[in-house]
């Protein structure tokens, strides 16, 4: 999630689809496709977008905060199948899947204004905080979700530590589903049909149980799909969808009381193959020197393995490059199945004035991801991960307004309990070992790794309008997390037990926040803020040698100094919002993924600094054109070391920042046309441009990602009396190539990458009661 500025310009499309709006933009009229039965909570309000930044639903033009919302209309306008693909739309995100050295295609990656992480493992945290129904959810395993009855989904960014905590330094995702509706019977149910075999159902069903006081709402769907990275070697694919889910809500709501209960829970269900993998090269990477796993191996292991290699020889080479980016000689293990569960409770309650709420929630994750890193039928270097994770969490929150609303506060305590494990292997140089060799010998290892934390926290933050119109914010959050790790690892080479430590540390930090804000007009708010945020830190969780590998790095910090402008003009006819902020980021955790070195460090310290400009224009009610820019310079300001001896980082004061594009261009219209009769035809276009991508720390050229651009089109058509809805579409129309991900290692001599989805179409017809 990087650097800018897509904010007006997937805000416009959104708008101009009839979805929310964008960081500082502000609000806009939804399109008669998204009108009809919006759900109870939908976040529009008149030609309001309404937003939950704030812990509380206001004005999306008022709040003080770089956001950029989505409702269900803008979502489907869109062509968003899973939640990832809103970067696309977004200023400053970089939300990609298919983590590194993961295999798994909902292990995700984001990062907002080139801050996040880009790691899955349950040892890494993630840096910025996704929120489901108001539930935080800890693991970036499972990330990137489907879109399945959304009812709006919020982005925010720069440190929200103050509000929502621990693990937000780069920024939070707030994603609502569909509510319940004690009043109203209704339903939805769409189909699609799409290149790769694509075969999507989707549906849900609002039922009131007793009306006016209790409804049952339940959604479902199953998305299945091809894989698009063909495997020479057995006939499979990779990058399938295989999913099925089922969420059910009951919401009570007894009428004049001020109270709501809701309970919900979902269950999500994923049987899929390995996120797609490329081999870009073998022994002559370039920018690595020296090979000695891959030289050995050739020497002494392949030969007499009966493996051919396209060439003619018996050994692991460059032929195994394949002349198509979507086809592999992969032939390891092909899978990558989740299991996603969860239970909650929120309880909200008007006092009279004040409101008082309470969530509480329990979830439970099972995946079972592999990948072939080598691709090649060699048993050379290849992973698998079988994660589980349980997570508690309760959350008071008390708001309300006071001194005849000129104060307005937030207050609250959190309280989170985890524990996670992660069983795996690293198959590396298999049969490489004493005494057939010399050294070094295979580094292959069965990985035992365990998490328990616990964290705490408490919070508050007021709004004072000191002078009318001028209004002062001021707020903190105190919390502390308790984080236990545990690793043993065993040698596959003589099953021998070289690591077993437990190590324990407690992480305290308050994270406040300021800020003054002052409505020159009613659609014009000039705001400047001071945030702060930190993510918690950890122990390096792959050793190779021994105990001592399992080093401690601290949390990193960030600092935000933010001034904006939120502006309508012409009767709502022209958004303008302009953002310019400058960060201080500390101890950074540097990532370092080159196998068989493989660690995090609090190694460097950096600044960040960006502007953002979005303009929407609405010329007609039939068109909306959006437009936006965002530069993005993130920079280090001072290298340290490693935490061990093995411990070398591969940067300087000149590397990159990891996904942090310096500019992202992003552009849409909307064109819509009424006919007699009340039929209506909308046409919705987007396309959307990156600078080059580095994807990982040492920048290597291989994997680096030059600029590209995406091109996306949907035409739909909607019949009298807006029940039905038929549409066509296209994804990455000009089928571009790019990576999402990879990963270089020198000591083996390879270079692979992930890349994104090529170009794709679909026919969908959906229809609402």
């Amino acid at each position: 999630m990087r650097g800018f500025l897509s904010s007006s310009v997937a805000v416009a499309a959104l708008l101009a689809s009839g979805a929310a709006q964008a960081q500082t933009t502000s609000q806009a009229t939804e399109p008669a496709e998204s009108a009809a039965q919006p759900a109870q909570d939908a976040p529009v309000e008149g030609n309001d977008i309404l937003v939950t930044a704030r812990r509380t639903s206001e004005r999306l033009q008022d709040v003080p905060v770089a956001v950029t919302a989505f409702n269900a209309a803008s979502l489907a306008a869109h062509s968003v199948a899973t939640l990832d693909e809103i970067a696309k739309f977004t200023p400053n995100i970089r939300f990609d899947g298919a983590a590194a050295l993961s295999g798994g295609n909902y292990n995700a990656t984001v990062f907002i204004r080139g801050v996040g992480q880009n790691d899955f493992a349950i040892f890494s945290d993630p840096g910025v905080g996704f929120y489901v129904d108001d539930v935080y959810y800890a693991r970036s395993i499972g990330g990137v979700m489907d879109a399945v009855d959304i009812d709006n989904v919020q982005v925010l960014r720069g440190p929200q530590g103050t509000l929502f905590g621990k693990n937000t330094i780069g920024g939070a995702v707030l994603i609502n589903t569909a509510a319940p509706n004690v009043d109203t019977t209704s339903g939805q149910i769409e189909a699609t049909y799409g290149r790769f075999n694509r075969i999507d159902v989707k549906g849900a069903i609002n039922v009131p149980i007793v009306p006016g006081l209790a409804a049952l709402r339940i959604s479902g769907a199953t998305l299945n799909r091809d894989g698009y990275v063909k495997r020479l070697l057995d006939g499979g694919t990779q990058g399938d969808r295989s999913a099925q889910m089922i969420r059910a809500k009951l919401r009570i709501q007894p009428e004049g009381s001020g109270l709501t209960i809701d309970i919900g829970a979902d269950y999500t269900r994923a049987r899929e193959t390995s996120a797609p993998s490329d081999l870009l090269a073998v022994g002559n990477v370039p920018g690595i020197s020296g090979t000695p796993f891959l030289n050995n191996y050739n020497l002494y292991v392949a030969p007499g393995l009966g493996i051919v290699a396209p060439n003619g020889a018996h050994t692991l080479n460059p032929s195994f490059i394949t002349a198509s980016p979507f086809e592999t000689w992969a032939g390891g293990p092909n899978n990558n199945d989740l299991d996603l569960w969860g239970v909650q409770g929120v309880v909200s309650y008007d006092l009279g004035g004040p409101t008082l709420k309470s969530i509480t929630a329990y979830r439970d994750m099972k995946a079972y991801f592999t990948r072939d890193g080598d691709n090649t039928p060699f048993v050379f270097r290849q992973t698998t991960n079988r994660d589980k994770q349980w997570q508690f969490s309760q959350e008071l929150q008390l708001t309300g307004k006071t001194l005849d609303s000129r104060l307005s506060y937030v207050l609250g305590g959190f309280y989170f309990k985890e524990k996670a494990s992660d069983i795996a292997t690293a198959d590396l140089a298999i049969g490489l070992q004493a005494p057939a060799a010399p050294p070094p010998f295979t580094p292959a290892v069965f990985i035992q790794n365990y998490t328990n934390n616990r964290s705490l926290g408490a919070y508050g933050q007021v709004d004072f309008e000191i002078l009318p119109r001028l209004t002062l914010t001021a707020g903190g959050r105190y919390t502390s997390d308790k984080k236990i790790f545990t690793s043993i690892n065993v040698r596959q080479r003589d099953l021998v037990q070289f690591v077993n430590v437990t190590k324990e540390a407690t992480f305290d930090q308050f994270t406040p926040h300021l800020g003054i804000s002052y409505k020159a007009s009613r659609d014009v708010l000039l705001y400047l803020s001071y945030s702060k945020g930190f993510k918690q830190g950890g122990f390096n969780g792959r050793p190779l040698v021994s105990d001592a590998e399992v080093t401690q790095y601290a949390p990193e910090k960030l600092s935000t100094y933010e001034a904006g402008l939120k502006a309508q003009w012409l009767d709502g006819k022209l958004t303008t919002n302009i953002a310019a902020f400058h960060s201080i980021y500390k101890n950074i955790q540097l990532t370092v993924n080159q196998t068989p070195t493989n660690f995090v460090a609090n190694a460097a310290a950096g600044e960040i600094n960006g502007v953002e400009f979005e303009t929407i224009m609405r010329p007609a009610p039939w068109f909306t054109f959006n437009a936006g820019v965002g530069y993005l310079d993130a920079k280090y300001t001072s290298i340290g070391a490693g935490l061990g001896p093995t411990q070398i980082l591969p940067i300087t004061l000149a590397s990159h920042f990891v996904k942090a594009p310096d500019w992202t261009v992003t552009t849409g219209l909307d064109l819509s046309h009424e006919f007699d009769g009340g039929s209506e035809a909308r046409l919705r276009v987007d396309y959307t441009m990156y600078s080059r991508i580095y994807q990982d720390v040492a920048n290597t050229p291989i994997i680096t990602q030059p600029g590209y651009g995406l091109l996306n089109a949907r035409l739909s058509y909607t019949l009298p009396g807006r029940a039905i809805t038929l549409a066509v579409f296209g994804t990455n129309l000009t089928d571009t190539l790019y990576l999402v991900s990879g990963n270089v290692s020198g000591a083996f001599g390879l270079a692979e990458g992930s890349y994104g989805r090529p170009r794709e179409w679909g026919v969908s017809a959906g229809f609402k009661f």
